[in-house]
């Protein structure tokens, strides 16, 4: 009815940037995977000449959300520069979501030390495959 006042309160409306913070993951690999697939993405726009660029409105503020989401934190000025990327015509090739990535892991990825990058390529690559030891 007109008028009529709310009796409780519900607290603030998630944005869709909260929803996304919360659905997405928060890990190294995880986050790699989901930066991999919103550049291929956002460069899937050019597989449709004309109607990609299209595409391309639609696909920039939900990118940019994406990116917030994820990597605001990191790099605050990535969203500015990954909606502009998706908005003008032949700029979808930087990947943005991915630069993102490099900002929050690249430090750590790369300084990884010697024997931490043995174990991992261990996980990777079985042993007999690094030593040239043919399975039979």
């Amino acid at each position: 009815a007109p008028g009529q006042r709310v009796i409780y309160e519900t607290g603030p409306r998630p944005t869709p940037v909260t929803i996304s913070r919360a659905i997405l993951p928060t890990d190294l690999w995880g986050k790699l995977w989901i930066s991999l697939v919103i550049d291929c993405i956002g460069s899937s726009s050019y597989l449709l000449p004309f109607v990609g660029e299209a595409f391309d409105l639609g696909w920039a503020p939900m990118q940019t959300v994406l990116i917030m989401a994820m990597y605001d934190s990191v790099a605050p000025n990535l969203k500015f520069v990954s909606f502009i990327e998706e908005l003008m015509p032949l700029t979808d090739v930087v990947p943005s979501a991915t630069i993102g990535w490099l900002t929050e892991f690249g430090p750590e990825v790369l300084s990884i030390s010697g024997r931490q990058a043995e174990q991992l390529v261990g996980i990777l690559v079985p042993q007999a495959t690094r030593t040239g030891v043919q399975r039979q």
